[in-house]
């Protein structure tokens, strides 16, 4: 499995998020998920108040046209304890920590393997500023220890790639550019921020303390009206405050 240069992801969702590409967003998640080594990628709104069967008509996946209409006609959206713990997590989960002691769940993840959809998977929970919750997960058939260094190495990164990928499946309309502007520091801390550094590593590499990356960070969350770092990073990249050419390893 490769590490996440995100510089070319958040190039391709950034420019259908703009309407520069008018690519399929799966035919982009499927380029996205070949370039990194990945099986699968799938996107699925969690809007409250509509049934599952509702939702999976919204999603957004590269799983095989044969997963899709079984998953469908088996009903699996009324077991599947990837939907039911999406619905409650606020964090990143890794889909081993899934409780599995059921036979029937068990019988679930092992039919999703007779798909080639991945012995393992990571999902991601995203509430975008409209206030809707969606969840974006990757998936692999890397051996575990190549799997849990991809994750270590690249969190970060596929916490920003599930940001951008929420924005770029709402879309049939731009995200308005907001008429904000970041001072230098400001979008300095946040590139490198994007870049997988910590507040401590950003001070050392810009001259500033810990505390001092800490306040630029969020003065830009809040310009931005967004909930975390990733979510900051996601829409500075989709409406274009943050060049997506920014998110490359040199400058």
């Amino acid at each position: 499995m490769k590490g996440i240069g995100l510089g070319s992801a958040a190039t391709k969702l950034t420019d259908k998020i703009l309407g520069y590409n008018t690519d399929d967003v799966v035919d982009i998640m499927k380029d996205i998920a070949a370039e990194y080594g990945l099986s699968h990628i799938a996107y699925l709104c969690l809007a409250s108040g509509k049934s599952a069967e509702s939702n999976l008509l919204t999603s957004f996946v590269t799983f095989s046209k044969d997963w899709q209409v079984r998953y469908f006609l088996k009903q699996y959206s009324t077991i599947d304890p990837i939907l039911e713990w999406g619905r409650a997590a606020i964090v990143p989960f890794d889909w081993e920590t899934v409780e599995k002691d059921d036979p029937v769940i068990i019988e679930f993840f092992k039919d999703a393997l007779r798909y080639h959809v991945g012995r393992n998977g990571i999902s991601i929970p995203v509430r975008n500023r409209n206030n809707l919750n969606s969840l974006v997960s990757f998936t692999s058939d890397a051996p575990r220890p190549t799997w849990e260094a991809f994750k270590k190495h690249n969190m970060i990164r596929l916490q920003h790639l599930a940001v951008l990928i929420d924005s770029a499946t709402s879309v049939g309309a731009k995200i308005p550019v907001p008429s904000i502007q970041l001072s230098r520091r400001e979008e300095q801390c946040l590139i490198w921020a994007a870049r997988g550094k910590t507040q401590h590593e950003i001070g050392q590499i810009l001259g500033l303390s810990p505390a001092s990356v800490r306040s630029h960070l969020d003065t830009t969350r809040h310009k931005l009206r967004c909930l975390n770092l990733a979510h900051t990073v996601g829409v500075a990249i989709a409406t274009g405050v943050l060049p997506a050419a920014a998110l490359k390893e040199s400058f």
